[in-house]
């Protein structure tokens, strides 16, 4: 039904809308605005003081210091599933989770608007393979 090929496709569609929502837009998983910095973080980060800074994030609140953490941000895919998944960084997405910078969590892993895209996408595909004909059978005349 739902082949490799499909759950590939969704695997990157969904690494970037999520990289986008999260990172570039500013929201956590919720769908609300990261806070503001500490005034001591806010200000080194806008002046661009950190070791290997991305300076395209210096003004903006999201967790992008260096792209690393954006950059780990990947797609992967089986045969029955697909996702994202942070191979090298996941413990700085457990640690901005602590500091309510919620990235993922158990109750809300994508955000609904993501999550929302995936499901109609499915029932696209599944619609696709199996239209919804009507046959008719007439017995006798």
């Amino acid at each position: 039904m739902l082949d490799i090929k499909f759950m590939q496709k969704m695997s990157f569609k969904t690494r970037k809308a999520y990289v986008d929502h999260i990172f570039e837009k500013g929201k956590d998983v919720f769908g609300r605005p990261f806070k503001s910095y500490s005034s001591k973080y806010g200000e080194r980060k806008r002046a661009n003081k950190f070791k290997r800074q991305s300076g395209a994030y210096a003004t903006k609140v999201t967790p992008v210091l260096t792209g690393d953490l954006k950059n780990d941000a990947k797609p992967f895919a089986t045969s029955t599933s697909f996702g994202i998944k942070f191979a090298a960084h996941g413990g700085k997405v457990a640690s901005l989770n602590k500091m309510k910078r919620e990235l993922s969590s158990d109750k809300q892993p994508l955000p609904k608007k993501i999550i929302e895209t995936i499901e109609k996408d499915v029932r696209r595909e599944i619609a696709k393979q199996f239209p919804n004909k009507t046959t008719k059978i007439v017995l006798g005349k």
